[in-house]
């Protein structure tokens, strides 16, 4: 098998197809992040940009504008847009007839995550060479509302999300309640935005399918092994994740230079709200 029938058969083919992640471009993916992640901690770095706390907020909006659009590619994908008929109907009308969300590489994993990551460095580097700080923050927050309201007619699982934000919120809350006080800015959000993923998991797949018939599936590849382990509940995923985060930020804690700490903090927050968010947004709009 030469290289190319390789790159077909292990990354082309899971995206058009909608097979999602295997072990190869799994690992794959994740060698890129960590060079990625490398290479954009010295540009802001070089820059004189401190990983703060100021810095941390300012990234969430960029996190929640790629899970939305995501969603957006999703309602396209299933057909949920096209069955609206409501009074939002002609807005979605113009959004399916310029093709910029339709499935596509760029709009869909791990396409957009380079798309947003992009999109993050060049406005925010901006923000910070401008000293206009918030610069950046404010126009993908803008984005982000921008895209939750052409989700909001598709909204029918309200009930199911709501679950999700209030299991989240509770473990978030009870980790804070035991320990009140890191050196890790948002040190609640690392544990908050690993457990959202493991509740939109565990929500998804265990209560919402085997209640309503639903026809969800994992795609990652550690997720549904952790999920054979258990017998098949994807409850184990949200244990291990959750004890993880909080292991992880006992273990940053003890080191010494607050930028790399801070910033390693950030991507797992990054890697927890991300697929959070959009398997969140995801149930409740039933696409």
């Amino acid at each position: 098998m030469d290289f190319g029938q390789l790159f077909n058969d292990y990354f082309v083919k899971p995206i058009v197809m909608h097979e999602g992640y295997n072990p190869v471009n799994t690992v794959t993916y994740a060698i890129i992040a960590v060079v990625a992640a490398f290479l954009i901690y010295k540009l802001f770095r070089k820059l004189g940009v401190e990983f703060n706390r100021e810095f941390l907020v300012r990234v969430i909006p960029y996190i929640l504008l790629g899970s939305t659009v995501r969603v957006v590619t999703d309602s396209i994908t299933t057909g949920g847009m096209q069955a609206y008929t409501g009074l939002f109907k002609p807005v979605y009308d113009v959004i399916l007839a310029s093709h910029i969300y339709d499935y596509s590489f760029v709009s869909t994993s791990p396409g957009i995550f380079f798309v947003i990551g992009i999109f993050a460095i060049i406005t925010m580097y901006y923000s910070y060479k401008s000293k206009n700080y918030d610069f950046g923050a404010k126009l993908a927050a803008a984005l982000f509302i921008l895209h939750l309201i052409v989700l909001l007619p598709l909204f029918t699982n309200i009930v199911f999300g709501a679950l999700i934000l209030i299991l989240a919120a509770a473990i978030g809350a009870g980790y804070y309640g035991l320990k009140r006080t890191s050196t890790i800015p948002l040190h609640w959000l690392v544990v908050f935005s690993q457990a959202l993923d493991g509740c939109a998991t565990f929500v998804t797949l265990d209560l919402f399918n085997k209640s309503t018939g639903g026809t969800y599936v994992e795609q990652h590849v550690l997720a549904n092994s952790l999920a054979a382990f258990g017998g098949g509940t994807m409850l184990p995923f949200l244990i291990l994740k959750v004890l993880l985060a909080a292991g992880i930020v006992w273990v940053l804690e003890r080191e010494k230079d607050s930028n790399e700490k801070n910033y390693i903090a950030l991507l797992i927050i990054i890697f927890g709200l991300a697929p959070g968010v959009r398997d969140l947004l995801r149930l409740v709009c039933g696409v």
